[in-house]
C-alpha cells in the first residue's frame, strides 16, 4: 500500500461507514390511520324500512364493476371502452406517475452521492499571465501551450441525522398515494358518469315512446270528441280542449328528444370518441334489470375501500409527515465527503504517485438566527395535519351520509314506485269508464278530457319514477363501490415528450 492510497481509501470507507451507522431515528410524529368507526350501519333512527323488491343487503361484498349488477351487455361494453379511452383518467394516470417520480426523485438524494469525471484541458500560458510570457526572452515560447489531464471520483452523505428527507420522502410517498386514490375516484366517477348517461337515453327514449302513445291516444280521444261535436253531442269547447291536450303532450317531445341527443354528445366525449364519429347503443326499457339486491360495506369497511376517504387520509399522511420534516429543520445537519484527484500535464503519468491528490470532510450547517423563523413553520406544519385531520372527518361523516340517504331513496323508491302503479291502475280504469259513458251519452266531453289528462299525469308519472328508480339504484351502489386492483397501474405506454399520438 502507497503512502497515498492509505488516507484515500480511509476517507472514502470513513464515509461508507457512517452512512451505514447514521441515525435511523426521524423526528416528528409517527403517522397512524385514524380508528376506524365503531358504527355498524347507516340508518338513523326513524329512518323507513327497505320493503320492496329491491332489497339493500348492508355487509354484504361490494363488486368493482358494480354496474354489472345491472345486467346490460351494452352498458358494460360501454363502461370498459370508457376506461381505456377516457381523456379525464388518462390525465389522472399521467398526475400519479409525476407524484411517484417526484418521491422517486427525493428518495434518490438519501443515497450516498458518487460521481466520476474525466476531462482534458488545453491552457495558454499568454492568457493566463496578460502576454508576459510572450514578450520574455531567454528561448520561452511565444505562445507556450500545454495539457492538463484530471479525472478522479467524489462521494459525499447528507447523515439526516434527524431525518428530514427520510420525512420529505414519506411526505412525497403519501402524496403519491392520494394521487392513486384521486385516479380511483375518478374511476367510480368515470363508470357513475357512463351509467348516468345510459340511463338518461333509456329514460329519454322511454318518456318519447310514452309521450307519443298519450299523444296517440289524445287523437283518438280528439277523433271521438269531434264525432261526437258533428252529431251534436258535444260543444266547439269540447272539441278546443281535446285539441289543446294533444298540442300540450306533442310540445313536450321535442324536449325529450333534446335531451336524448345532449347525452348521446356526453357518451361519445366520455368514451374518448367525437360526436360526429361514434354514436351509443340506443337504450331503452329492455337493455337491463334493476337489481334486486345491492351490496353495502359496513361503515369500517367502507373507510378502507372508499377512494375519497383513502385520498383524504394519504393526504392526512403527507401532513403528518411534513411536521417531522418542519421540526428536523430546527436541527444541525451533518454532511461528508470525500473525493480523489488525479492531475498530470501528459496523459502517462496522470496515474503517478505525484499526480495524485486526496481530500475528504464534514459539513456542519445549524440554524443559529432562525429558529423564530423555523419554529413557526413547525407550527404551520402541525396547523395544516389538524386540517387535515378534520378534512378527513368531515370526508367520512360526507360518505356516511351519501350512502344514509342512498339507502332511504331506494326504500322510498320502492314504496312510490308500488303506490304510482295502483293510481295508474285505477286512472287507466277511469279513463276507460268515460270513454265507455261518453259512447252511451252518459258522460260529458270534458269528464272524457279530464280523464285523460290525469290518466296521461299518472303514466307519465310511473316512467319517470321508473328512471328514477335505476338512478338511485346506481348511486347506491357507487356510494360503497371502490375500484379494482391495478387501476393505478394501467398506465398508457411511456412516451417521449412531445410525442402526442392521436387517436
Amino acid at each position: 500500500m502507497t503512502s497515498t492510497s492509505w488516507p484515500i481509501r480511509s476517507a472514502f470507507a470513513g464515509v461508507a461507514a457512517v452512512a451505514l451507522l447514521s441515525g435511523c431515528t426521524a423526528v416528528g410524529p409517527n403517522f397512524a390511520p385514524p380508528a376506524t368507526p365503531a358504527a355498524q350501519g347507516y340508518a338513523q333512527a326513524g329512518d323507513d324500512a327497505n320493503p320492496g323488491p329491491s332489497q339493500a343487503a348492508v355487509g354484504d361484498k361490494v363488486i368493482a364493476e358494480w354496474w354489472s349488477l345491472f345486467h346490460s351487455k351494452d352498458l358494460d361494453a360501454l363502461v370498459r371502452q370508457a376506461i381505456a379511452n377516457n381523456r379525464t383518467l388518462e390525465a389522472a394516470r399521467a398526475r400519479l406517475a409525476q407524484a411517484r417520480d417526484d418521491a422517486a426523485t427525493e428518495g434518490g438524494l438519501l443515497n450516498a452521492d458518487l460521481s466520476a469525471g474525466i476531462k482534458r484541458e488545453r491552457a495558454n500560458l499568454n492568457a493566463l499571465s496578460g502576454g508576459a510570457f510572450g514578450s520574455a526572452g531567454g528561448g520561452i515560447p511565444t505562445n507556450p501551450e500545454f495539457n492538463l489531464y484530471s479525472l478522479g471520483p467524489s462521494v459525499s452523505y447528507n447523515l439526516d441525522l434527524f431525518g428530514a428527507k427520510r420525512r420529505r420522502v414519506e411526505s412525497l410517498t403519501a402524496t403519491a398515494e392520494s394521487q392513486a386514490r384521486e385516479l380511483d375516484a375518478a374511476y367510480l366517477t368515470l363508470t357513475g358518469k357512463v351509467v348516468d348517461q345510459a340511463l338518461t337515453i333509456g329514460d329519454a327514449n322511454t318518456q318519447i315512446e310514452t309521450l307519443e302513445a298519450i299523444a296517440a291516444s289524445d287523437r283518438a280521444d280528439l277523433e271521438m270528441i269531434r264525432k261526437a261535436h258533428a252529431a251534436g253531442g258535444a260543444s266547439a269547447a269540447d272539441v278546443a280542449a281535446a285539441e289543446q291536450a294533444l298540442a300540450q303532450d306533442t310540445a313536450a317531445i321535442p324536449a325529450q328528444r333534446q335531451r336524448l341527443a345532449a347525452a348521446r354528445h356526453r357518451m361519445a366525449v366520455l368514451v374518448g370518441q367525437s360526436p360526429s364519429d361514434w354514436s351509443p347503443p340506443n337504450f331503452d326499457t329492455q337493455s337491463g334489470s334493476l337489481p334486486m339486491s345491492f351490496p353495502v360495506s359496513l361503515p369500517s369497511a367502507l373507510v378502507r375501500e372508499r377512494p375519497d376517504i383513502l385520498e383524504a387520509e394519504a393526504r392526512l399522511h403527507a401532513a403528518t409527515a411534513e411536521i417531522g420534516v418542519a421540526t428536523a429543520d430546527l436541527y444541525p445537519n451533518i454532511t461528508l465527503s470525500a473525493n480523489l484527484s488525479q492531475d498530470a500535464l501528459t496523459a502517462g503519468t496522470i496515474f503517478s504517485n505525484p499526480s495524485t491528490s486526496w481530500a475528504y470532510g464534514v459539513g456542519l450547517t445549524a440554524p443559529l438566527f432562525h429558529s423564530g423563523e423555523l419554529k413557526a413553520k413547525q407550527r404551520k406544519a402541525k396547523d395544516a395535519a389538524r386540517a387535515a385531520l378534520a378534512d378527513y372527518q368531515e370526508t367520512v361523516l360526507e360518505a356516511f351520509n351519501q350512502v344514509a340517504d342512498s339507502l332511504q331513496a331506494v326504500a322510498h323508491d320502492n314504496q312510490a314506485y308500488a303506490d304510482q302503479t295502483r293510481a295508474l291502475t285505477a286512472a287507466s280504469a277511469r279513463l276507460e269508464m268515460a270513454r265507455s259513458a261518453f259512447r252511451a251519452g252518459g258522460a260529458s266531453a270534458e269528464q272524457v278530457v279530464r280523464a285523460e289528462r290525469d290518466w296521461r299525469r299518472t303514466r307519465l308519472a310511473l316512467s319517470q319514477q321508473g328512471a328514477g328508480r335505476y338512478a338511485d339504484a346506481a348511486r347506491l351502489l357507487l356510494a360503497t363501490a371502490h375500484a379494482p386492483p391495478g387501476v393505478a397501474e394501467a398506465e398508457k405506454p411511456d412516451q417521449e415528450a412531445g410525442d402526442v399520438r392521436r387517436p
